[in-house]
């Protein structure tokens, strides 16, 4: 059974953040000698330090995690935990801490934090709130420090273990059209990008297919100029409309020991929300790969470069 004894939002996304401190005390008792701070600051050493020792006695154990979900959809369990100490035995009112995602900013993932107790069996759970954002990032339960000491934050972090917090986005049920075009070496638009189109469709995603605007002369409008004039023809009949260019920074290139050859990709896509215009997603990405010949390297690193867009589009959107 859970326990959840305090909560704390961690503003950047590092998992690992201290998120409290100690305010220093300026007003001491008149009557308070050196002697006193000396011996109260020995026990605090001293306690921080069977802290760190005891910990080399404990174990934790991630039993039980929820699979992938989507954004406004519960994780199907909760993430389960088990504690133990020597010769493998159960710790009981053992406190941990939970670090989990808790929201996004501009891109960037949040991170809160709980306190959980294990039960008589060493057992706690945690049961996350439903997921209205997408990301791919990890949970991390560790033991609860017991201050704010440097040494004892991280040694309570070398125990940690982590789970797979996966949400995919609304895309996957909203669907988008693609305005994805391809440049040859000579910077020359070819075709649109089957490659992502296929790797979205791979993730089960039926309702996606080119955008009805959709020709070289497009290329180079504005984001708004495209949303408009694609939603004159479809609406909001998909959820959005995702657009961006593939171009080689390096073109295929021989290598020096002459084992076959080099390229560079570099990709730029946006994403735009169909249903009021709104820039929702941007994002860089750069691919390099090595094949035996031109048509075996240009395709290695298409490929490469398509799966990290369409992973990204998924749980970054």
């Amino acid at each position: 059974m859970k326990k959840i004894i305090a909560k704390s939002l961690v503003i950047l996304p590092v998992i690992f953040t201290a998120c409290t401190s100690v305010p220093s005390n300026n007003s001491k008792s008149e009557t308070e000698s050196p002697s006193n701070n000396t011996s109260k600051e020995t026990a605090e050493n001293t306690q921080d330090t069977q802290f760190i020792k005891s910990l080399d006695n404990v174990s934790l154990k991630i039993t039980s995690s929820p699979k992938v979900t989507t954004a406004g959809t519960d994780f199907n369990t909760a993430f389960s935990l088990a504690i133990t100490g020597k010769d493998g035995a159960p710790l009981a009112a053992f406190p941990v801490t939970v670090s989990y995602p808790s929201g996004k900013v501009d891109g960037k993932v949040l991170f809160s934090t709980a306190e959980l107790i294990s039960d008589e069996n060493g057992f706690c759970t945690f049961k996350a709130e439903k997921p209205d954002f997408a990301c791919d990032e990890k949970l991390a339960f560790y033991p609860t420090p017991i201050s704010t000491s440097e040494e004892v934050i991280t040694a309570a972090q070398k125990k940690a273990v982590y789970a797979d917090w996966k949400v995919k986005s609304d895309l996957t049920k909203k669907g988008a059209v693609l305005f994805i075009w391809e440049f040859n070496e000579k910077n020359r638009p070819t075709r649109n990008s089957y490659e992502v189109l296929s790797k979205l469709k791979g993730y089960g995603i039926w309702n996606v297919g080119n955008a009805p605007v959709n020709e070289p002369s497009d290329i180079g409008k504005s984001l708004q100029t495209l949303y408009k004039e694609n939603y004159e023809i479809i609406e909001d009949q998909y959820g959005y409309l995702i657009c961006g260019t593939i171009k080689f920074s390096q073109p295929v290139t021989a290598l020096e020991n002459g084992t076959g050859y080099c390229c560079t990709m570099v990709a730029d896509i946006s994403a735009v929300n169909m249903k009021n215009g709104k820039v929702v997603y941007t994002c860089k990405f750069e691919q390099y790969a090595q094949g035996t010949n031109w048509n075996n390297v240009t395709q290695t690193c298409k490929d490469k470069l398509s799966t990290t867009i369409a992973d990204s589009l998924i749980f970054g959107l």
